[in-house]
């Protein structure tokens, strides 16, 4: 993950999750996910049970404020530009 641009409002990353990769429990402030890539997310939010989803290039997702896991359970390369906000 790397961090495409930052201001006092908002940070921007860009980040891509190769399959087989578990990115380590972190924590999201309110923000939208772009989708660059199909590729299928097992997300472990703290205090719910994992959930497996299938992302589709071309789309987007506004999500909620969360502390998750993330693992890449497909094949292909997961690309997404994260929007968060920061007030």
């Amino acid at each position: 993950h790397k961090v495409a641009s930052e201001h006092a409002c908002v940070r921007v990353l860009d980040a891509r999750v190769p399959p087989g990769t578990i990115d380590k429990r972190h924590r999201h402030p309110h923000g939208l996910s772009v989708y660059f890539t199909d590729w299928s997310v097992k997300v472990t939010a703290d205090g719910r049970a994992p959930e497996v989803h299938q992302r589709k290039s071309g789309t987007f997702a506004w999500n909620e404020a969360i502390t998750h896991t993330v693992e890449n359970v497909g094949k292909t390369e997961g690309h997404v530009l994260r929007i968060e906000l920061k007030h």
